[in-house]
């Protein structure tokens, strides 16, 4: 089996399994990776020779500790990848995503490592805590220390949460936020909520994907 296969079948069943919250079946992992039932009983056969994967009573197929440690790390790429390309080169976040999944069978962990070192730096400095202090300008950038903003982060929010953006903080976030539609005043659905902090939001019917950095600077508004 190729490497990239592998690590394709690794990583959606670690992803289904965070998602869903229980092992996928046969069927439901071959729904989730549009492939015929037939030929994901054949590749599993393959992945429990190498150690990778575990069957369980009812079909039911789960992941060893490699396999597990694998196909967290590719999940890891992915989201890094995408949150990349996205927030810093600007590319649509289905696009993107698209990208990521050629580009994760290649990087390497370092890689990975220092694009996400690169996207905290690009954040610029933080002004305020993890929760954020402080006020708007008239651009919607918060600036620091003159009163405390007692607004939470967007990372602090749930899945399913409707929000209302109040302030982001630093310049540098505000403009990649303002060009995807991310303003003050703006409402956003918290989609979803991934496992390294990194969130997908709904803005003006598009999907955002943000990095936990990006998250934790944007102050918002909760919905009830």
């Amino acid at each position: 089996m190729e490497s990239s296969l592998r690590e394709d079948y690794l990583e959606a069943v670690q992803h289904f399994f965070e998602k869903k919250g229980h092992h996928p079946s046969y069927e439901e992992l071959a729904v989730a990776l549009s492939k015929p039932e037939s030929v994901v009983r054949s590749d599993m056969k393959v992945l429990v020779s190498s150690g990778d994967v575990s069957l369980l009573a009812g079909g039911v197929i789960s992941l060893t500790g490699q396999g597990q440690q694998t196909g967290s790390s590719v999940i890891k790429k992915h989201e890094t990848l995408q949150c990349f390309l996205s927030e810093i080169l600007g590319m649509d976040s289905s696009a993107a995503s698209d990208e990521a999944c050629t580009l994760e069978h290649a990087v390497s962990d370092e890689t990975i490592d220092r694009l996400g070192q690169l996207m905290v730096k690009q954040d610029g400095q933080r002004h305020f805590g993890q929760r954020g202090h402080g006020m708007q300008d008239r651009s919607g950038t918060c600036r620091a220390g003159e009163e405390e903003c007692q607004y939470p982060s967007i990372a602090d929010c749930t899945e399913g949460e409707h929000i209302i953006i109040h302030c982001i903080q630093g310049r540098a976030s505000a403009k990649r936020l303002l060009d995807l539609g991310m303003v003050p005043g703006e409402r956003v659905f918290v989609k979803r909520k991934v496992s390294n902090g990194a969130l997908v939001v709904q803005v003006k019917g598009c999907d955002v994907a943000l990095s936990p950095e990006i998250a934790s600077v944007i102050g918002v508004e909760r919905l009830k």
